[in-house]
């Protein structure tokens, strides 16, 4: 499944890890493929305002091929620096169906270190010396689906690097109906194949005020196997 896609799939994910601070919150998702319902994502998260542990599953429900073997364990942690994700830890299990791959990332001054990963790297792989100050994917992608005050939830750019690719998460500042276009683009440590197929994939965020803080409710995204489209469940 192309990578795009897979931050489609990702991008509502938190599970609670320990952490003091902010009460545990569970939400579901549903992800629909052209329409069609093809997973789940379940998320949970605490997050105090200085530290975040987040975590999450996504599972296949359907039997659309491109997505019938998707399974995603993802993993981080990490502190806020005025607003910025500077992560600690990152732990991906994850099959997409064409790829099976398992990582596990330690930040130490804002430089990513591999403590231990399967399979090993491709000749292309970015390797993680030139990578510092970028966060995780999950940690990126909790910038985002974390919410909060509307002058919160949108407008920044997050370098990103999963231990061999890096890439980018552009989010616009949110428009007066708490919605926020952005764009993924990749960037280097990707097969040519994959470069030359497609770098930039634009995607908009849909956010929800309740109780005076906004919360991310729906995710629409273009990925190389159509229109994606996460709906979060009351």
């Amino acid at each position: 499944m192309p990578r795009p896609l897979l931050l489609s799939l990702a991008c509502a994910l938190a599970i609670v890890l320990p952490l003091a601070g902010r009460a545990e919150v569970e939400t579901r998702f549903d992800v629909l493929l052209r329409g069609l319902r093809v997973a789940e994502i379940t998320r949970v998260a605490r997050d105090d305002g200085r530290a975040y542990a987040v975590a999450g599953q996504v599972r296949a429900t359907g039997l659309v091929g491109a997505v019938a073997r998707v399974r995603f364990d993802l993993q981080a942690e990490g502190l806020w620096e005025s607003g910025v994700p500077r992560p600690m830890r990152y732990v991906e299990d994850v099959d997409t169906g064409r790829r099976a791959s398992r990582i596990e990332l330690h930040f130490e001054n804002t430089l990513p270190r591999i403590a231990w990963q399967d399979p090993e790297p491709s000749p292309e792989a970015v390797p993680p010396a030139q990578a510092r100050g970028h966060a995780d994917p999950l940690s990126a992608l909790w910038r985002l689906a974390r919410g909060g005050a509307r002058a919160e939830i949108c407008g920044f750019t997050l370098p990103v690097y999963d231990g061999a690719r890096r890439s980018e998460l552009s989010v616009a500042p949110a428009t007066a109906s708490a919605e926020c276009s952005g764009r993924y683009t990749r960037l280097a440590g990707f097969p040519p194949e994959d470069m030359a197929e497609r770098r930039d994939f634009p995607f908009t965020a849909r956010f929800t005020e309740v109780g005076g803080a906004f919360e991310l409710t729906q995710f629409e995204a273009t990925s190389l196997l159509g229109p994606i489209r996460i709906v979060r469940r009351d």
